[in-house]
């Protein structure tokens, strides 16, 4: 079974979203201190390969970090910043989705504003925030799936 992963950090590095969607059970999303390690070890135990866009740099050892789980012994990685390098595709996640006609309401929100939406969420309690940071992160999970189909057809290809 495929686990498609996303997590965001407050400035601090620490985990405030984590978003995981598997087959049957669709999206699952956690934030602030409804994150917990027996929820996600939980959701991923049946998760052979776990879908990640730079994951092996930054949502994999995080997770290690601050929730004491180590994916790497349970679960196969593939991340799709390393196999789009492969391909010799250059750009990151929001300009592979406009290359490949992959669309997303939350338009203009990164990483760097994701941050400032969970401090304005934390500190002023904008719940207006919080909605657009979870809406951000399911995004981000969910347009992997079809960003994994389109650089698998461009990998038939050069095979």
């Amino acid at each position: 079974m495929k686990a498609y992963l996303d997590i965001e950090t407050d400035r601090n590095g620490s985990i405030c979203v984590i978003g995981i969607h598997t087959e049957p059970k669709g999206f699952l999303q956690w934030h602030g201190e409804n994150i917990n390690t027996g929820d996600i070890e939980k959701e991923l135990q049946k998760a052979s390969t776990i879908v990640t866009f730079n994951g092996d740099l930054f949502d994999i050892p995080t997770i290690k970090k601050h929730l004491n789980i180590d994916l790497t012994e349970t679960c196969r990685s593939r991340d799709l910043f390393k196999e789009k390098k492969k391909l010799g595709i250059k750009g990151g996640l929001k300009e592979l989705e406009k290359m490949f006609g992959i669309t997303r309401k939350t338009e203009g929100v990164d990483g760097y504003k994701a941050v400032l939406l969970w401090e304005r969420y934390i500190r002023r309690g904008r719940l207006d925030a919080l909605s657009l940071l979870l809406e951000y992160n399911k995004e981000d999970v969910l347009n992997l799936i079809p960003l994994e189909e389109k650089l698998d057809e461009l990998r038939g290809e050069y095979l």
